[in-house]
């Protein structure tokens, strides 16, 4: 998984299910990446309404 990858999400939360999301930061350290979805601004794991990039770990991910 690289910055700029189309991404799925794959995992169990149901308010991710089915989105499709772009790669924007990658932590090799602990498999987890900043991922953005466009459909999904101001939502998500994150607190805070202006959250724009959510916290994914990759083994909820599928490159696309």
């Amino acid at each position: 998984m690289k910055v700029g990858d189309l991404i799925k999400f794959v995992g169990h939360a149901n308010f991710y299910k089915g989105h499709i999301g772009i790669v924007c930061e990658v932590f090799e350290n602990c498999a987890q990446s900043m991922i953005y979805f466009p459909d999904a601004i101001g939502q998500g794991r994150v607190s805070g309404s202006q959250c724009v990039l959510h916290p994914m770990h990759h083994d909820e991910l599928k490159v696309i």
